[in-house]
């Protein structure tokens, strides 16, 4: 009955979220200037009009989703991850980094943030591929080692972070249980019964039972689920659950996967979307509880879905522009910190930069001496998401 319960759920979430795109793949190397320019190799699956490499975006703007490999594991292991998650709309970006027996956890749960606020720049960036198509809505997920960096990752980047999902997460070094009460968005937690390197009463429910419960947080204990099943056959897992005297789990990877995204696309689509028409869907499976056990602990259930943080908008006054004069206005909400304005020109060419006067007052920009044509105007908040007009100079 179970596992006809869960063939229905599926086929019906199928239909619903059906996938409209095909899925491209670029590799690039962010350069984190807070820590010394530190290279972070990022992996990059996103949805496209057509399956290859540094193929164009398809048309419109997706939200991103920043993925923590586990340990001595490579982000090849998480295909199962991308394949289900870009042909419904999301861009997955996986670190290449600290994947050595001696990785520096507060580093890796620092690349995850970081590449919040690169992609956040990529959007900004005219010559980048991702000009004008990343939706400022961001989540980290991870896997074992990188679930609980994913913990730590929200501290260094609340203002992008909308919500966090972990996979068999393990505690780290800085702990992740000790750090889990500042996680104040929405969290997703998932943990397998026949998991013998990251035991979930040891690893898991800690984690989930420190997190901030007034943002909603859901606990999904998958029976007979196994570690290393979250993820794609990898040779290091699997040697681990081999040694530790777990391999052979009772239940298969596909099925085990299956699970995963029964409960993951309604969630995502519910709290990184803000889809209040997935919050039934999602409900309906928690609550069948049909091959897991669940636990649902949030303040109100009718307001699952939080409202949007205030977005930064920016209103072009004259478009196309006469005369020598750019008259713009800048209105946060309450972001705050300076906002930086920058301006572009067609080949992307970073014109001239300055930080922004009072929010909500007319602003100008000097135009002198640039000829008529298209151009860009992107502000970027010392903290939130970033947004790019662009106009025409007569």
């Amino acid at each position: 009955m179970h596992r006809l319960f869960l063939f229905a759920f599926a086929v019906t979430i199928t239909t619903t979220l059906s996938a409209q795109f095909q899925i491209g793949h670029t590799s690039r190397t962010f350069l984190d200037p807070a820590r010394n320019n530190r290279p972070v190799l990022t992996d990059i699956y996103y949805p496209a009009d057509q399956s290859g490499d540094n193929l164009p975006l398809a048309a419109g703007e997706f939200p991103v989703i920043s993925f923590g490999h586990g340990f001595v594991m490579v982000w090849s292991a998480y295909q199962n991850f991308w394949e289900s998650l870009v042909p419904q709309g999301f861009i997955l970006c996986f670190p290449r980094t600290e994947g050595s027996f001696s990785p520096s956890h507060s580093d890796f749960a620092r690349d995850l943030a970081f590449i919040c606020t690169a992609m956040e720049t990529e959007k900004l960036e005219p010559t980048s591929p991702f000009f004008g198509h990343i939706q400022s809505r961001y989540c980290v997920m991870g896997h074992s080692m990188g679930g609980g960096c994913t913990v730590l990752a929200y501290q260094y980047n609340p203002a992008l972070i909308k919500c966090v999902a972990t996979f068999a997460p393990a505690n780290t070094n800085p702990s992740a249980i000790a750090v889990a009460p500042a996680v104040s968005v929405p969290s997703l937690t998932f943990a397998g019964t026949n998991d013998c390197i990251a035991p979930p009463a040891q690893q898991a429910q800690l984690i989930f039972e420190a997190l901030d419960s007034t943002a909603c947080k859901i606990y999904v204990n998958i029976d007979g689920a196994s570690h290393c099943q979250f993820a794609n056959a990898n040779t290091n897992c699997n040697l681990g659950e081999v040694f530790s005297g777990c391999a052979n789990p009772p239940l298969a990877a596909a099925a085990q996967q299956e699970l995963v995204n029964a409960v993951l696309l309604p969630w995502l689509h519910t709290y990184l979307l803000q889809n209040p028409a997935y919050l039934t869907p999602l409900l309906d499976v928690l609550a069948a509880e049909n091959g897991f056990a669940a636990l649902v602990q949030c303040s109100s259930t009718s307001g699952i879905v939080q409202a949007p943080r205030a977005e930064p908008k920016l209103e072009i006054l004259q478009n196309p522009v006469v005369g020598e004069e750019l008259r713009f206005r800048i209105t946060t909400g309450k972001t705050p910190g300076p906002t930086q304005v920058f301006l572009y020109d067609l080949r992307g060419r970073s014109l001239t930069r300055q930080l922004s006067g009072p929010e909500g007052d007319v602003q100008r920009l000097s135009l002198a001496g640039y000829p008529s044509g298209l151009y860009y105007l992107a502000v970027m908040p010392e903290a939130g998401p970033g947004i790019v007009r662009k106009f025409i100079k007569l």
